[in-house]
Parts: C-alpha cells; structure tokens; sequence
C-alpha cells in the first residue's frame, strides 16, 4: 500500500479546504507533527484516527484509498452514473456517445 498517496490526497483536501497543518492538528486533536509525518506518507494513521481525519475533511474512504482499491472504480462509475442522470436527456446522450466512441477506438 502506498502511504505516500494517502497522505498526498488527505493534504490536497485540507489545502482545497484553506486549512493550514496547525488549524487541521487542532481540528483532529493531533500534533502538527502527526499531521505532517501522515501527509508524507511517514505514517499511517489507525481505524479511528483516519475516520476522524475524513470526517473533519468531508472526505469518503474510498477517495482517498482509491488508487488501493480495486473496488474504488465502481464507486466513482456509481457517482458518475448519479451525476449524469440528473443532466437533461440531450447532454446525457452526448455523453454516452462520447464513452462508446472512447471504449470502441
């Protein structure tokens, strides 16, 4: 498992998010240093760390373990799927064709 990856995407969302390392430590009640040895992929945070560590991002475990997980596809066609069914027929067609065309070059 990639650790490094996990910790990449779990610094994204909090810099998406304007949190500097000291704001997010103080939001999880964790050490700045904890913060930055998890975003190098230096550690690896137990069970109940990293759901608070998603809670407080507004992240899934999937997005963040998807690139280690095989099933992490399936969640994102779903989301897509959930997306694209709320777009008028016309753009939902559209689409569709430009997936087939993808998949058939």
């Amino acid at each position: 498992m990639d650790f490094s990856d996990i910790g990449k995407r779990l610094k994204e969302k909090r810099k998406a998010l304007n949190l500097n390392q000291a704001q997010f430590a103080e939001m999880v009640d964790l050490s700045v240093d904890y913060i930055s040895k998890l975003e190098r992929g230096e550690r690896i945070p137990k069970i109940p760390c990293f759901v608070s560590l998603l809670n407080a991002l507004d992240l899934s475990a999937d997005e963040v373990l998807s690139e280690n997980l095989n099933k992490s596809y399936v969640s994102r066609t779903s989301e897509y799927l959930d997306r694209i069914g709320k777009l008028p027929k016309k753009e939902q067609n559209l689409i569709f064709n430009m997936i087939e065309l993808f998949l058939d070059k």
